[in-house]
C-alpha cells in the first residue's frame, strides 16, 4: 500500500509524504485542494504587505473555512514540505514565504577580498530555484535578516556565503569567505544540485573562475566549465589555456580552489563535508518538527456522551482540574460553533495526540462516540493516545456482558437494514454510510472493549479524590514525548 501511494504521489495523482511525522497519516486525494489552500496564503493581501511574513494567528484567519480549519497544522507542514515557507529561527510561530520577500537587496558589507567564487548559468532558468534554496538553508541566514527575493547571505562558523540570483541573465553567483570556505561551498553546491535534480532535463553549467595572474585582477575573470575540467582531469590532461591571458593553468588547482575532490559519482557529498551538511539537515528537521509540540499535540480532547447523568459532571471536573494546570480541554461545547459540522470535530478529535475517553454504557451504544473511538483505533499509536476512565455501568469486564454490546450493534444494523428495504434505493443517500459505520463498530467493539478492560484506568472516585493527578501526569508525559 505504501509503495502504491508513493507511486501515485510521484505521478501527482495524490499527495502522501510518508516520511513526515505529521503528513504520513494523510493521503490527499485532491492535490488541487492543497494547492488552493496554499495560494490563499500566498495571495493574501496582509501577507503580501508584510513581505511574506505571517504567523499562525494569520493562518487562522486565512484558513477559517470549514474545509481547512481542522487541517491548519497539516497544511502549514505541507507548505514547508513544498519548500514554500520556513519558520524564522528563534521566533516561534513566525514564518516567511521567500517568494514574497522584498526585491530590494539587503544592506550589508563584504570586506573580505579572499573569496571562493562559483557561478551557475542556465539555458532555461525555472523560477523558484533560489527561493527553494533559501528555505533549505534558512537556519544559517545571517541575523535571520540578510535575505531578499533574489539573494541571501549565510553565516556559519565565521564563514560567510553570498548567493545571488540574476534571473534575467539566467545565472546564480556564489562567493564564500572565512574559515571553512570549501566546506560551506560544498554544502551550498550540494543543496543547489538537489534542487537541480528535481527538474527533468534541466540544462545548466557550473563555472569555475580562472586563477591565472591576469584573471586574479579582473572584475570578471574567464570561467571554465566544471564538467569540462573534470573530463580533462579524468583524461589526465592537467593543463588548460586561459582565453584572457593565454597562460596555461593547472586544472587540478582550478578545481581544488573551489571544492573538495574527488566528487563522488553517485552525487553524495564528500565525507569531509558530511558533519557540516548533517548539521544543516538536523537544524532543518528541528525546524520542521519542534512546532508540532505547540500545535495539535498540545490539545487534549475528551470524548464522552450526553446520554447519561454521570458523564457530563465528571467531564466538567476534569476540565476544571486541567484548566488549573494551564491545559485546555477541547470538547464539543467549546469547539463546535453555530452551523459548524459535528463530523469535522469528531475527525479532528480522532487525530488528537491525547484523547480522554469517558466510557459508559451509553457511550458504547452511541454512534457518534463509537465513531470517534473507532477512528482513533485506526492509528498505530492508539494505546498511547487514549486515556480512559470507565464508569460503573459500562459492562465490559465479563465476556458475557461484552457480547451484549455486539448484539446491540447487530440489532441496530438489522433494524436499519430492514427500514432501508422499505424505500427506493435512490433515496438512501447518507443512510448507506450509516449502516457501513454500524458494521465497522460491530466488527471492532469486541477488540476495543477487550483492550479497555485490560487497562488499569482507576475508578472515577479515585480520579476525583486525587484531583485527577494520575491522569494529568500521564498526559503531561505524552505531551512531552
Amino acid at each position: 500500500m505504501l509503495r502504491l501511494s508513493s507511486y501515485l504521489h510521484d505521478l501527482g495523482v495524490c499527495l502522501h509524504f510518508q516520511d513526515d511525522s505529521t503528513l504520513k497519516h494523510y493521503v490527499i486525494l485532491k492535490p488541487e485542494w492543497a494547492t488552493t489552500a496554499v495560494y490563499k496564503v500566498l495571495d493574501n493581501q496582509t501577507v503580501k504587505e508584510k513581505l511574506g511574513c505571517f504567523t499562525k494567528d494569520d493562518l487562522k484567519n486565512i484558513w477559517q473555512d470549514g474545509e481547512y480549519a481542522d487541517m491548519r497544522d497539516e497544511l502549514l507542514q505541507l507548505m514547508m514540505q513544498f519548500k514554500l515557507c520556513y519558520e524564522i529561527r528563534d521566533r516561534r510561530d513566525n514564518y516567511i514565504a521567500p517568494q514574497l520577500l522584498s526585491t530590494e537587496k539587503a544592506k550589508y558589507t563584504w570586506d573580505d577580498p579572499h573569496n571562493l567564487i562559483l557561478r551557475y548559468t542556465y539555458t532555461f532558468m525555472p523560477k523558484g530555484i533560489l527561493t527553494r534554496f533559501i528555505v533549505e538553508t534558512h537556519p544559517w541566514i545571517e541575523q535571520q535578516k540578510l535575505v531578499w527575493k533574489s539573494g541571501v547571505v549565510l553565516n556559519k562558523d565565521q564563514t560567510r556565503a553570498e548567493i545571488i540570483e540574476n534571473y534575467n541573465q539566467r545565472e546564480i553567483k556564489i562567493r564564500v569567505a572565512g574559515n571553512r570556505t570549501k566546506e560551506l561551498m560544498a554544502v551550498i553546491t550540494h543543496e543547489l544540485e538537489k534542487i537541480h535534480n528535481s527538474y527533468e532535463r534541466l540544462q545548466y553549467q557550473t563555472l569555475v573562475p580562472c586563477n591565472c595572474e591576469t584573471c586574479k585582477n579582473l572584475p570578471i575573470p574567464y570561467s571554465y566549465s566544471l564538467e569540462k575540467l573534470n573530463k580533462r582531469l579524468s583524461d589526465r590532461r592537467y593543463q588548460i589555456e586561459c582565453e584572457n591571458s593565454y597562460e596555461m593553468v593547472d586544472v587540478r588547482r582550478l578545481i581544488d580552489n573551489v571544492m573538495f575532490q574527488p566528487a563522488k559519482a553517485d552525487g553524495e557529498i564528500n565525507p569531509k563535508v558530511t558533519p557540516l551538511q548533517s548539521e544543516l539537515e538536523q537544524q532543518r528537521e528541528e525546524s520542521l518538527k519542534h512546532r508540532l509540540k505547540d500545535s495539535n499535540q498540545k490539545e487534549v480532547f475528551i470524548s464522552y456522551t450526553w446520554r447519561d447523568q454521570q458523564s457530563k459532571p465528571l467531564v466538567e471536573k476534569i476540565e476544571q482540574a486541567f484548566q488549573a494546570k494551564g491545559i485546555k480541554i477541547i470538547r464539543d461545547i467549546n469547539a463546535i460553533g453555530y452551523k459548524e459540522k459535528f463530523k469535522e470535530f469528531m475527525q479532528r478529535l480522532s487525530r488528537g495526540i491525547c484523547v480522554i475517553l469517558v466510557i459508559s454504557d451509553q457511550y458504547l451504544k452511541s454512534e457518534n462516540c463509537m465513531y470517534e473511538l473507532v477512528e482513533i483505533a485506526k492509528d498505530k499509536d492508539f494505546y498511547k493516545r487514549i486515556f480512559p476512565i470507565i464508569l460503573a455501568d459500562a459492562d465490559i469486564f465479563k465476556s458475557i456482558e461484552r457480547v451484549k454490546y455486539i448484539k446491540y450493534w447487530e440489532e441496530e444494523i438489522e433494524e436499519l437494514n430492514k427500514a432501508m428495504k422499505e424505500v427506493m434505493a435512490d433515496n438512501l443517500q447518507g443512510i448507506r454510510e450509516d449502516i457501513d459505520q454500524y458494521r465497522e463498530i460491530r466488527n471492532m467493539i469486541a477488540k476495543l472493549t477487550d483492550l479497555l478492560r485490560d487497562m488499569n484506568t482507576l475508578t472515577p472516585d479515585i480520579h476525583s479524590e486525587s484531583q485527577f493527578e494520575s491522569l494529568l501526569n500521564a498526559i503531561a508525559v505524552r505531551l512531552d514525548e
